[in-house]
């Protein structure tokens, strides 16, 4: 019988050689009736795949496919649906980009004060002495376009530091809470590459640009362990709700690797994760 099997990676899956016909074991999962893109040039469609543990055994018709059932094999009907390999991202920030998916999401408020509304519905979940951060901002949405100001969200967030970021990465707003933080006052210098925004009065705006967001980003704790686990754990199912199966980790602490390694361990690493930790970090003996 004509059973091909593939060079390329499949969901979660690495192929591994089939069996011969007489010693060949059932598939764990069949998944048929599909429309499977298979990478491979000269067979480039099939319809059906099986499934053994997480390694592909083999992918082709129906018919071809239908000879690694068994009793307990688990059929899935594709239902004419596309399946394609699981997609590599070559270069995300995996621990931030989860925290990212729980930050306040501003990039949509049109108006200040729906804005402000957003900062201050989040401040009623945020637990005490923890931050409000994210929110990709956009001014330009807004009628008048003007930079928000810390009294657009002093009045929300009186207990709560807030560090929000603008949607270009090159400015940030902070409150008053956030500012006293940071030791920001009248008097502080602007720092090497970037600006701190003064009113008429002189006084700090709360708006910060590029350098000068590190006087605040500084002040920030770092994660904790359970916090850091659990913008891993939303990346992976964020990654998985995309087909997102792989990804080169850029620039990870080595807080994040342990996590990963504990994920491992657990049998939860739903995503394969490449390292590449910073030169720096890196030390000799």
């Amino acid at each position: 019988m004509n059973r091909r099997v593939l060079g390329v990676t499949l969901i979660l899956a690495f192929l591994i050689p089939a069996w011969g016909q007489n010693s060949k074991p059932a598939a764990d999962l069949i998944i048929r009736n599909a429309k499977i893109w298979t990478v491979d040039r000269d067979h480039p469609e099939a319809e059906a795949v099986a499934l053994f543990g997480d390694r592909i055994v083999a992918v082709g018709s129906n018919q071809e496919i239908d000879v690694w059932r068994g009793p307990n094999t688990r059929v899935e009907d594709g239902a004419g649906k596309r399946l394609l390999p699981g997609f590599n991202d070559a270069h995300v920030h995996f621990t931030s980009g989860g925290q990212q998916l729980d930050n306040v999401q501003l990039n949509d408020a049109t108006s200040a004060q729906e804005f402000a509304r957003r900062v201050g519905e989040r401040a009623k979940k945020t637990t005490k002495g923890e931050w409000i951060l994210g929110g990709d901002w956009d001014e330009t949405k807004w009628t008048p376009a003007q930079l928000p100001t810390k009294e657009l969200i002093d009045s929300v967030t009186p207990e709560t530091p807030a560090a929000l970021d603008r949607y270009d990465g090159h400015m940030i707003l902070a409150n008053s809470l956030a500012l006293k933080l940071a030791g920001i006052t009248t008097q502080t210098p602007d720092p090497d590459g970037g600006v701190i925004v003064h009113d008429a009065q002189g006084n700090p705006t709360g708006a910060l640009k590029d350098a000068a967001a590190e006087l605040v980003y500084k002040v920030i704790p770092e994660p904790t362990h359970d916090q850091r686990r659990h913008s891993i754990g939303r990346a992976l199912e964020h990654a998985a709700s995309l087909g997102v199966t792989s990804v080169q980790h850029m620039n990870p602490d080595y807080a994040d690797i342990a996590i990963y390694a504990e994920l491992l361990e657990q049998g939860k690493l739903t995503t394969r994760i490449y390292a590449a930790p910073l030169i720096s970090q890196v030390t000799t003996r």
